[in-house]
């Protein structure tokens, strides 16, 4: 993610502990020169932005834009496409450039996240078929 704020030692070594106890954190990497943070999950675990902005918030560091790399597939329910990734489902946003994505096959995507919308809506940026 990028962020606003994140750019001494003490927010990055304080952000860094408290994002190891959320539970299905795996790894955290920050670049204070960057400004930003990358968070690796452990398999199964659920991606939690809100959890994400409540360790930063008494830091007073922001998030600019979750950017987020995951394996799913596009479904589409009731006329709208939806990209699901274990138990997370996103709207896909509406993009002129969007690459056409095929549905129902194994994916791993890169994508911008919009994580004010019920439910969480991405960009797709680009995407790979999987092997099955």
């Amino acid at each position: 993610m990028r962020t606003t704020g994140i750019s001494c030692g003490l927010c990055a070594g304080l952000s860094e502990i408290y994002f190891r106890r959320l539970p299905g954190i795996d790894k955290v990497a920050i670049s204070l020169s960057k400004e930003a943070i990358m968070l690796t999950y452990k398999p199964g675990a659920t991606f939690d932005p809100q959890a994400i902005r409540k360790v930063l918030a008494p830091l007073e560091v922001g998030v600019v834009q979750f950017q987020i790399s995951a394996r799913g597939r596009v479904q589409e329910l009731a006329g709208k496409r939806f990209f699901t990734a274990g138990k997370g489902k996103y709207a896909l946003a509406a993009a002129a450039n969007a690459p056409p994505i095929p549905l129902d096959t194994p994916i791993s995507i890169e994508a911008i996240l919009n994580d004010h919308l019920d439910p969480m809506e991405i960009k797709i940026l680009n995407f790979k078929p999987l092997k099955q």
